[in-house]
């Protein structure tokens, strides 16, 4: 069941702590060399370089920005960037899945919503489905897999 708590069923502090973690380990100096993810939160530059605030903004000078780089991620978390939030993720790919996953669903809402900021929402799905039709998922480019990701997520909570 997903608890809504003023409109959003995620905490947004507690799922930026996460995603700092597995993502930079809270560097907000950090650049990905192989894609434009950039960041504390590792958000790709090319998807925010168009936003308002972003205007003059270097991928560089977003790293001196933590700032900027909490407004981003707050934007990205309650609004969406480029397409739905990852507040609107987690419930619509809970609602979507959770049903057809049965017992194999063993996620938390800021667990989806931390997966479709790692894989994108129809990565999610892509990855949800693999586990109804017990199909081996592989993540794209060099990255964790998808329990690795969540189980650093989850380190980053408690630290």
């Amino acid at each position: 069941m997903i608890i809504i708590k003023n409109g959003d069923p995620i905490d947004p502090k507690k799922l930026k702590k996460g995603l700092g973690y597995v993502e930079s380990r809270n560097n907000p100096a950090a650049m990905n060399p192989r894609s434009s993810a950039t960041g504390k939160y590792q958000i790709l530059y090319n998807l925010i370089k168009d936003q308002p605030e972003m205007r003059g903004v270097s991928r560089d000078s977003l790293t001196r920005n933590p700032a900027l780089q909490e407004l981003i991620m707050d934007r990205r978390i309650k609004e969406g960037i480029g397409g739905p939030s990852l507040s609107k993720n987690a419930v619509d790919l809970e609602r979507e899945y959770k049903p057809q996953l049965g017992d194999k669903w063993d996620f938390r809402p800021d667990e989806v919503a931390a997966l479709s900021h790692f894989l994108g929402r129809q990565g999610t799905r892509e990855y949800f489905a693999s586990l109804r039709d017990d199909k081996k998922f592989k993540v794209p480019g060099v990255n964790k897999t998808p329990e690795q990701y969540l189980k650093d997520y989850n380190k980053g909570l408690n630290q």
